[in-house]
């Protein structure tokens, strides 16, 4: 039974990392640790969809996991997901990968440049079909978009929301699920939701609020994963 925990930053996941006993270093930002009797690997991936690629690619090359548990980090694009929570993603996409026209955007999908419904893509969608819907009940299901640069305000994606009406924006969970879906290796997402979109660059920072919560929810998912020995081989 083999976990990796992945998360773009060290700090939201430094009072859980306290408290384990570390027993491999893999590298700068890559080990396995141990709780309990349970040992499970931490990776921290950094922002942004090509260093996310990079890295999480290079681990689950590196080992068959059995379960991903991303802990993103994103900005809701509507007052349902409430900001200081987590919410579990079931599906996401890239939202800015395409070319810009005076007419408007033009996704990759759209030009016919990739097909939309070549997998993983589902009408250019990856959809996250890994259930584990009966220990995640406390949290939201979500959509998601991930772009490169987070905008300032709805009207400036308006053309890239549309296509999906996501709930919340990241910059990196598209990333990770399509990694997870290439590698057939099943995935947990839930992000914490620092803000809204229009004062997103207000929350750029980690507090304390939220390594609370984050270290909280993960000793709690991790306990249910291994008592209840739910991750599938």
């Amino acid at each position: 039974m083999d976990i990796l925990i992945v998360s773009p930053t060290f700090i939201s996941l430094q009072k859980f990392i306290s408290q384990l006993q570390l027993i491999d270093n893999y590298g700068k930002n890559y080990a396995r640790f141990q709780l309990a009797e349970n040992e499970f690997d931490i990776l921290i991936s950094g922002y942004g969809g090509s260093l996310v690629s990079h890295w999480v690619n290079k681990a689950i090359q590196r080992k068959s996991y059995d379960l991903v548990v991303h802990l993103g980090r994103s900005f809701t694009l509507n007052e349902k997901s409430e900001v200081g929570s987590l919410v579990n993603v079931i599906d996401d996409y890239f939202g800015d990968l395409g070319f810009t026209y005076d007419s408007g955007f033009q996704s990759l999908f759209d030009l016919e440049l990739i097909p939309q419904n070549e997998s993983p893509f589902n009408n250019g969608i990856l959809e996250n079909p890994s259930d584990y819907s009966e220990i995640l009940t406390s949290f939201r299901k979500v959509s998601g978009m991930t772009c490169n640069t987070i905008p300032a305000n709805l009207f400036q994606i308006g053309e890239i929301y549309i296509k999906n009406y996501p709930e919340i924006i990241s910059l990196d969970g598209a990333a990770v699920l399509y990694a997870c879906l290439e590698s057939n290796t099943d995935v947990i997402q839930l992000s914490y939701v620092a803000g809204n979109l229009d004062n997103a660059t207000d929350h750029l920072n980690i507090d304390d609020l939220e390594i609370d919560r984050i270290t909280e929810v993960l000793e709690d998912l991790l306990n249910k994963l291994f008592q209840s020995q739910l991750v599938k081989g």
